[in-house]
């Protein structure tokens, strides 16, 4: 942002009495202003550009958000590294009086792999030394300590990372800290005393955070029809991305959880002030009876089917982070809702107003509470987080929003790359950065032949071989090659990095008279739904055996798979394991009189970015046996399989599954 146009701002603002700055709250307001100008010399030599006019909405009751404003830790922005994901939140550290900023981020630190300290999902603690009016933040960072001097890390396998929000739990005097996670769905809970906080423990919750059932499964079965479903609090969709906030929805004196990911959620306190306990998630409500979305709304029949029969996102967007805040001051709760915002057309920030509908709560649909006049992008980067604070104490709230924005060459911020849609450029969200996964150099036909020595060589043509090394080469070139071609070979060095920006709020020109009518969405909004109407389960496996083999003879035995288009499975190679993916494994099972011939064979995999793939509806895995030494008669095959499933917004939990097939052995 340049200092003609912040200096603009400022003015419109707050420099004219007629528009209600006091000259005390014009004062606050100046001091911060111009402690931002004074940086923005600095942000222009760093390439950050001025955002597009946000015209906003008007929201009875609510703040007027003037425009986003980076905020600088020294002679440079608040950052985070690792995926690139920003989660600010301000505390009081180091008990100086001061609010300091803290900053969550995210690394893959699941499973084996956790804790990993401070490579992990961790926060990050820029010390506040200028006033709790006029926040100036150290240069360095330290990382947050339990109290027992442990890094505060929460376990992530994807997509959220640490998100600190704060909330006195067990109602003893002092605010706790919480954290959601991607999956297992659990909630972190740090508590607060006078030394800090508490090493982390898990919020007790209905049902097995480490459920996993996904419709995909009915696939895998011999009559889906017949299949038993459970319920959904069993499935992966219940407990995947499980963002949270907190709020006292039903008015009983204690704090409720709301949850994200493919649906908003509520989970209501079913234990005590003093000993939280939380009960069954239940869908989120508008005041039509609908689900909270922030994008298209889903059909009657996916929401009779979520989680069991359909995997339609039902909030829109499948990685939604809710932030409770009673943001127009009515005395409702209201939420303010991110999603991945990767998109053309998504929402920054979806407003959620909160009213009480027969003792229940719901909500109007949503409206974007950060629209632009031309309809571009009103913030650069994807995955904002949310956080609501009073940063100047001028008695307004602010927001203060974390984004992941994209940089080159080792840490340029990237105006093509971060103002663009990162789903129109068909770039990777945080997570698959190409400039810390280089993508691989163009095939070479030495190279594809060398990785099947280890399985006897290419057993197919070698005019098959020609074919498919071909498309290897050319979606190398669609993929790679064509930033080459374009002078945007920079791209192959983007990282995304946090950054924080807060958008100051003052009060409405004219809240004594402003009509208490909420701003109608607009019209394209919620009119279509994102429902496929083909299969909706990504992968489909089957063990085929030929249906007879004549005694003595050898024959093939397989894998079938099948797997939807933009879907994509790991190929075992060992590249994807050293990047923290589940790679595909095979095996099969054979009885004691059928001899397995030679290695199992797998199909040519592809590659994306730095992982190599399987995809696509004709791949199998081979098996050559011989039955020399068999009688004539039936014979089970079994085959397992373990696989982990990824389109480019959410990776399913890796999976193993049996197989059987019947081989029939004929005399001669």
């Amino acid at each position: 942002m340049n200092i003609r146009h912040l200096t603009r701002l400022f003015l419109i603002s707050c420099g004219f009495v007629l528009l209600g700055c006091s000259q005390e709250q014009e004062e606050d307001q100046s001091e911060v202003q111009q402690s931002f100008l004074q940086q923005s010399e600095q942000i222009a030599m760093m390439g950050e550009t001025q955002f597009p006019e946000i015209i906003g909405v008007d929201i009875p009751g609510a703040p007027k958000l003037q425009q986003p404003m980076l905020v600088m830790a020294g002679d440079a922005p608040v950052l985070t590294e690792k995926h690139g994901l920003a989660a600010p939140a301000l505390w009081d550290w180091n008990g100086d009086g001061k609010r300091d900023l803290l900053v969550g981020e995210f690394e893959t630190n699941s499973g084996e792999n956790f804790p990993m300290s401070e490579e992990g999902s961790t926060v990050r603690v820029y010390l506040n030394i200028g006033s709790d009016n006029n926040p100036q933040f150290t240069k360095e960072f330290e990382w947050a300590r339990d109290t027992a001097g442990t890094i505060m890390e929460v376990e992530q396998w994807c997509c959220i990372g640490f998100t600190p929000y704060f909330y006195d739990l067990d109602d003893d005097g002092y605010d706790d800290m919480i954290t959601g996670q991607y999956h297992p769905g659990e909630v972190t809970w740090f508590r607060g005393n006078e030394e800090g906080f508490l090493p982390g423990v898990k919020l007790p919750q209905e049902g097995n955070p480490e459920a996993a059932w996904n419709p995909m499964y009915l696939e895998l079965t011999e009559n889906p029809e017949e299949a038993v479903i459970p319920d959904p609090i069993e499935t992966f969709d219940y407990w995947v991305y499980s963002s949270a906030s907190m709020g006292d929805f039903d008015d009983d004196g204690d704090y409720d959880l709301i949850f994200g990911g493919n649906a908003l959620k509520i989970s209501k306190n079913i234990g005590t002030k003093t000993e939280p306990q939380f009960g069954r998630r239940e869908i989120l409500l508008d005041v039509n009876g609908k689900p909270l979305t922030i994008g298209a709304i889903a059909t009657d029949e996916d929401i009779e089917g979520w989680a069991q029969t359909s995997t339609v996102s039902l909030a829109g967007d499948s990685k939604t982070s809710p932030y409770v805040v009673d943001w127009d001051r009515d005395g409702v709760l209201d939420l303010l809702v991110t999603g991945s915002y990767r998109n053309e057309g998504a929402l920054a920030v979806a407003f959620f107003k909160g009213v009480k509908v027969d003792g229940e709560h719901r909500f109007h649909p949503a409206v974007d509470l950060l629209a632009t006049e031309d309809g571009s992008k009103a913030l650069p980067g994807s995955g904002p987080r949310l956080y609501v604070d009073d940063w100047n104490l001028d008695g307004t709230p602010d927001l203060i929003i974390g984004a992941s924005v994209a940089t080159v060459n080792d840490g340029q911020f990237s105006d093509e790359l971060s103002w663009e849609w990162e789903g129109t450029n068909s770039v990777e969200s945080a997570g698959k950065d190409p400039g810390r996964y280089p993508p691989r150099e163009k095939p070479t036909r030495e190279a594809f032949l060398a990785q099947y020595e280890d399985t006897g060589g290419w057993w197919e043509t070698e005019e098959e071989f020609d074919e498919f090394f071909q498309m290897q080469v050319d979606y190398w070139q669609q993929t790679v090659g064509v930033l080459y071609d374009t002078g945007r070979e920079h791209w192959l060095t983007m990282r995304h990095q946090g950054r924080v920006y807060v958008m100051l709020g003052t009060e409405p020109d004219d809240a004594d008279t402003a009509d208490t009518q909420l701003p109608t969405p607009k019209s394209d909004k919620n009119e279509t739904s994102r429902v496929d109407k083909e299969s909706k389960l990504p992968v489909k496996l089957e063990l085929v055996v030929p249906e007879k083999v004549e005694l003595g003879s050898t024959a093939e035995v397989s894998l079938a798979i099948d797997i939807k288009e933009g879907w994509y499975i790991y190929a075992p190679t060992g590249k994807n394991a050293e990047q923290g993916m589940k790679e595909t494994k095979v095996s099969f099972t054979l009885p004691e009189n059928i001899q397995q011939l030679g290695k199992v064979k797998m199909p040519m995999h592809q590659f994306k970015g730095s992982y190599d793939v399987f995809r696509g509806s004709d791949l199998a895995v081979i098996q050559k046996i011989g039955t020399e030494d068999s009688s004539p008669g039936e014979y089970t095959i079994e085959s397992q399989v373990t696989y982990q499933t990824c389109n480019d917004d959410i990776c399913l939990p890796p999976k193993t599954v049996e197989l059987t097939a019947v081989l029939l052995v004929a005399s001669n």
